[in-house]
């Protein structure tokens, strides 16, 4: 027994250094992510943050243990002096291989926070979805790959020599006699152990990574390691494959008319029996104005284009370039949330007219990419004779969105490979600069009036911009210097989205300077915001999911005094659209006109972002997390920062209208529509 518990203690003290180490990731993660946020006041959220990332690196390492105890267990039973040789050496292969395993994987996690804000999540599936020959170009350019490899390998080889030092052990000589009770009993109390740790609590449910230790979001996230995020994006990817019942899951069991009455906040009645969908139609009179004009219509999404860092720009940072001046002489809307944090569900958002699901598998990649509906964005301008046009600047087989449009019906769908073989590109696309002489050109060719949805991708790793674009000198202010993560990357990512700003400045000057000015309009919003460059405060979350909606429409067709505060969405951008450029049509819509007097009360949703608003009250909702949340009001009359707050009826009213607007998402795209 003397030399059993001597095993068992030499594999607890090897653990134990593991766990160390685990806690060296976490130490690191800390000082470093959480530069530039005030942590006044929450020393002890911080000690419990550090407790729980404990509990928690110790239910990984449990795990890991599982099949040491079991061959622990049968080599216990047999009792035999040669067994044991063999099972310490091959103890310290495991280690080597699981240990410098999971340690390798924090790492790639430290390196994924970097770019997402976040631990491993389901955006890790990406590089199989995505152009995986690019993401992975874009990491042998941003990363030194063959040092991170060589790093790598020395962790295998650090974890080799540090378990052959710790379990290193005189294997007795004389055969082992253990007694019966102790064959018996020593198995289970490390099972149990085993499980206890693996569980995390002694309470009836395991330890999760939603428990929050701290109001302040960032030290949650100190908490919590990459394997246990991993792990629930893989469960989510599961249940996204599963075609979740979304109407259920909202609560509108075989009552989904009352799901259209709650997101439309009307009485049930006003809903029909059959087909409710139809309680979504929006009827657009006749407008002379738009009759004689018929103008042109084009939406840019820009990538990464974030309202945050406009609040810096100034002529010493100037972040906006030649964009600034239409900035100031246009409408710009800076409360407008995009669908989701990342491009595919964003892009997919504006163009169905449709809200996203969480969880739900993208359009673009499901069966329905094929099922044509009538609140597709493009049908009203098909329908009136418009050539419409989808532009990419990067490869159209990217997550299928070229098979898409052209499954929905665009007339054209264009990507890099469709445009002049001199535009400059990198591994995701023609720089922007190209992208808008391209989008120019389809403006400027034929007789027909225009639809034009088009995606740029310059603002994108590895941020790299075209030769013969001069950078300019962006003296970063004190404040923002303050909250940076990883200062080199960061001048390199402001340098790609002025240069994206100063192209579309550019653009939209030429454009103002030609007959279109008088015969188009034009939209620009963000897929998504500005991120991963620098750590935000709780106050300040609402930054940290807009982005500006800016729109030139012609001065005969321009609102008059148009309230720029108000409150909008991905889905408000095309019925916004159609109140401007389209006369005498039925549409199908989800989203509002924001110049109706009706949108002064509008309810936005990020469900990609978790974020739910009004000018009123704010809710972190998770939908996908049995609705978990988070309750806030604003703290002040700009709407810029929030505060915590009770549940009060105002929030409910907030939960009800994403739950309704889940589920009639849900309906449209499952029970309507024709293949």
């Amino acid at each position: 027994m003397k030399y059993i518990s001597k095993v068992l203690l030499k594999i607890a003290v090897l653990n134990i250094i593991f766990l160390f180490v685990m806690s060296g990731f976490r130490t690191a993660f800390f000082l470093y992510y959480g530069k530039g946020i005030d942590f006044t006041g929450l020393g002890a959220d911080i000690f419990r943050a550090f407790v729980m990332g404990l509990r928690l690196d110790a239910c990984v390492l449990a795990l890991l243990n599982i099949p040491v105890v079991i061959a622990f267990t049968v080599f216990l039973i047999l009792s035999k002096r040669e067994y044991f040789k063999k099972f310490f050496s091959g103890l310290k292969i495991y280690y080597t291989a699981a240990a410098g395993l999971l340690f390798v994987f924090l790492a790639c996690d430290f390196g994924f926070y970097s770019y997402f804000q976040n631990h491993f999540n389901s955006m890790i599936y990406g590089l199989f979805e995505d152009d995986t020959k690019a993401i992975l170009l874009t990491m042998w350019h941003n990363y030194n790959v063959p040092l991170l490899i060589l790093g790598f390998a020395a962790v295998f080889v650090a974890v080799y020599f540090i378990s052959k030092a710790v379990l290193k052990t005189e294997v007795s000589k004389k055969q082992l006699k253990i007694k019966i009770w102790a064959k018996i009993a020593l198995p289970v109390v490390l099972a149990f152990l085993t499980l206890i740790v693996a569980r995390g609590t002694f309470a009836e449910h395991p330890l999760i990574v939603n428990y929050a230790v701290s109001s302040n979001v960032f030290l949650n996230k100190t908490a919590i390691n990459g394997v246990f995020t991993f792990q629930d994006a893989v469960a989510s990817k599961t249940s996204e494959n599963n075609e979740p019942d979304y109407i259920a899951l909202a609560g509108y069991s075989n009552n989904i008319r009352q799901a259209f009455a709650d997101y439309l906040e009307t009485d049930i009645k006003n809903i029909p029996q059959t087909n409710p969908e139809s309680s979504l139609n929006v009827k657009y009179g006749v407008n002379d104005k738009i009759e004689k004009i018929k103008p042109n219509v084009i939406i840019i999404v820009m990538e990464s284009f974030g309202s945050d860092l406009l609040q810096y720009n100034s002529p010493e940072f100037n972040v906006l370039g030649e964009l600034k001046k239409h900035f100031d002489s246009d409408l710009v809307f800076y409360n407008y949330v995009p669908a989701w944090h990342s491009t595919q569900e964003s892009v997919e958002g504006i163009i169905t007219n449709v809200a996203i699901r969480p969880l739900g598998l993208s359009r673009f990649q499901s069966k329905y990419q094929y099922v044509h509906y009538d609140s597709d964005g493009h049908k009203p301008y098909k329908q009136k004779g418009y050539q419409t046009v989808f532009l990419y600047g990067g490869n159209t087989g990217w997550r299928n969105i070229g098979n898409y449009m052209a499954n929905s019906s665009f007339d054209k769908v264009i990507g890099a490979a469709g445009m002049d073989a001199s535009y400059s590109s990198n591994e995701w696309g023609v720089y922007d600069e190209y992208l808008f002489d391209k989008l120019y050109k389809i403006l400027d060719n034929g007789q027909n009036q225009k639809f034009i949805y088009a995606l740029t991708t310059t603002n994108h790793p590895p941020y790299s911009l075209p030769d013969n674009y001069t950078l300019v000198n962006l003296n970063i202010p004190k404040e923002l210097d303050e909250r940076i993560i990883g200062r080199d990357l960061a001048l390199k990512r402001f340098q790609s989205y002025r240069y994206a700003n100063e192209m579309l400045g550019r653009f939209l000057t030429k454009f103002k300077n030609s007959k279109y000015a008088q015969n188009t309009i034009i939209a620009v919003v963000g897929d998504h915001n500005f991120k991963n460059i620098y750590s935000y405060l709780d106050k300040d979350f609402f930054n940290q999911v807009r982005v500006p909606f800016y729109l030139y429409a012609p001065e005969q067709l321009k609102p008059k005094n148009a309230d720029v505060n108000v409150f909008a969405s991905y889905l408000d951008i095309l019925p916004t659209l159609y109140s401007l450029s389209l006369s005498n049509v039925n549409v199908k819509v989800m989203g509002k006109n924001i110049f109706s007097k009706d949108a002064e009360n509008n309810i936005i949703y990020s469900p990609g972002n978790n974020f739910l608003a009004d000018k009123n009250y704010i809710v972190r909702y998770f939908f996908a997390n049995n609705g978990a949340l988070g309750c806030f009001i604003w703290s002040d009359k700009t709407r810029g920062e929030v505060e915590f707050s009770a549940q009060r009826s105002g929030h409910k009213r907030l939960v009800k209208y994403a739950n309704a607007q889940i589920a009639v998402a849900d309906y449209i795209i499952k029970h309507t529509g024709e293949k």
